[in-house]
């Protein structure tokens, strides 16, 4: 394990994207976006992605580097954006600037989102709303072009994973806003796609294949596409994931003007969304706002703690946090020690800059 400067990691993310056709301005964003999911501890949507697909996907058409992104406001507080297949990191920042504006003005808004092929780490637009003291809430589809989830009696890839988000600002009284970000499936697919390329194992409970036994092996359920993943709740009360995405489906569909699943064949990835966006000062005080905020805040963090109670692998610890805590306190230490990478992962890094002829840019930390 390698730690990486985060400068240096996001100038090399830029040079990879700035050589596949676009202006400076969206590179900057892209690099941006996907080197702020490594500090905040969300590799799976971090720089490892211009290997694992957004070259891939440039190269085939599926983004358009050149495209110019499209708002149409549809009333005072709702509108649709078309990202025309640019960058997801690009439309959900355009997304989430129109949205916060609308709802600034009319105390609410709705925006769809369609044809922004992947819209990254979603609860990056949660932080940006929130950041901007506007609620927010993201219910995300992929037009049904990337199954990989299952339903629940079934092992068939049906679905995609159908990523919900949350964000709620604090008004101060913590250092960060509140927000969830979870895919409505076991484990979001890009945790699955890091394993492969680190050549990991992965959790019994997070795939089925239609023996009914679990895919362990990441490449095989990436390279061979063996198994699906089970929807969030797994084999005991996955009708509750299937059930929230649907709704995703849904409402990311209607809201959007954009494809479910089953309305398209084609297996690439290309997100819809709903993006909801509130103004809690329209509706109450910023006074009352902080009462509640530091009253869950207590709560939460003066909660007893028993080793004797099983939290599951992903719950770490030995403090009760709150949804967003510890993404905020890993990017501080990270922006101080630098990102963790395996090696693999460099490995994937430094093969794109060589295959994009930018392997200038390769930090020397790197050394692979």
């Amino acid at each position: 394990m390698r730690r990486i400067d985060a400068p240096e990691l996001e100038s090399l993310v830029r040079e990879l994207v700035l050589s596949l056709d676009t202006s400076d301005r969206i590179a900057a964003e892209v690099a941006e976006s996907l080197v702020e999911s490594d500090l905040r501890g969300h590799g799976s949507h971090g720089s490892i992605r211009m290997g694992t697909l957004y070259l891939e996907m440039v190269r085939s058409g599926e983004i358009r580097p050149q495209a110019t992104v499209e708002v149409e406001r549809l009333s005072p507080t709702t509108a649709q954006v078309n990202g025309n297949f640019q960058y997801g990191q690009v439309v959900g920042r355009r997304a989430v600037d129109i949205g916060v504006e609308l709802a600034r003005d009319g105390g609410s808004a709705v925006v769809g989102v369609r044809n922004a092929t992947h819209l990254g780490r979603i609860g990056e637009w949660a932080e940006r709303a929130a950041a901007a003291e506007i609620g927010f809430a993201a219910f995300v589809n992929t037009g049904g072009t990337s199954p990989l989830v299952t339903i629940p009696g079934s092992a068939e890839r049906l679905l995609s994973t159908n990523p919900l988000a949350f964000g709620i600002p604090t008004f101060d009284v913590l250092p960060h806003p509140v927000v969830l970000d979870m895919a409505t499936s076991q484990v979001a697919h890009g945790k699955i796609t890091k394993r492969s390329v680190e050549d990991r194992t992965i959790p019994k409970e997070w795939t089925v294949d239609e023996s009914g036994e679990a895919i362990t092996a990441a490449r095989v359920f990436e390279e061979e596409g063996q198994g699906a993943m089970l929807p969030l709740g797994g084999l005991t009360t996955g009708y509750k994931g299937f059930g929230l995405a649907i709704i995703a489906e849904l409402f990311a569909g209607v809201v959007a003007d954009h494809r479910v699943s089953g309305q398209f064949d084609e297996r690439s990835v290309n997100n819809g969304a709903m993006f909801v966006f509130v103004d809690p000062i329209s509706f109450s005080t910023r006074k009352a706002n902080r009462r509640r905020i530091e009253a869950l805040v207590n709560l939460v963090h003066n909660a007893d703690r028993s080793d004797a109670v099983p939290t599951g692998p992903s719950a770490k610890g030995d403090k009760m946090v709150l949804p967003g805590e510890i993404e905020y306190k890993k990017r501080h230490k990270r922006l101080e020690e630098g990102v963790p990478f395996r090696n693999e992962a460099l490995k994937l890094l430094t093969e794109v800059a060589r295959q994009l002829k930018v392997e200038d840019s390769i930090p020397d930390s790197f050394d692979v």
